[in-house]
């Protein structure tokens, strides 16, 4: 940033230094039309008129561009909320599973209970 200023400034410099030992009157013509000027003058409104047909000419495709810019932001909202809502859904899918396997678990543990041990006659080996 600091070089861009230290640039501009310099540029400044020599373009006062030229408008202060060109101070000539030039004549100019253009078809039909003439007139009289100094040529640091002529030379600064050709500079000027230089710059703004050039920002002209890059209008549409800066104008097209933040068309863009801004349906994609509105697109990137439309997808984050869709992704919110898909997030809330799929906790709320962990918390039923979470809750059928707590279920699950409690049944093992019933079905465990209210089954009798094996005796232990039962499983002694017969001589």
């Amino acid at each position: 940033m600091q070089i861009m200023l230290v640039f501009s400034l310099i540029i400044a410099f020599l373009a006062i230094v030229f408008a202060i030992q060109n101070t000539v009157v030039t004549p100019i013509r253009f078809m039909i039309w003439e007139s009289e000027g100094s040529l640091a003058l002529i030379l600064f409104i050709a500079l000027v008129a230089g710059a703004l047909i050039s920002y002209l000419a890059t209008a549409p495709g800066l104008v097209r561009r933040r068309m863009t810019i801004s349906s994609q932001k509105k697109q990137i909202a439309e997808v984050e909320g869709k992704l919110a809502a898909s997030q809330a859904e799929l906790a709320q899918a962990q918390e039923q599973l979470q809750a059928i396997e707590a279920e699950k678990e409690v049944e093992k543990v019933s079905q465990s209970e209210e089954q009798p041990p094996d005796s232990e006659e039962e499983q002694a080996p017969q001589t």
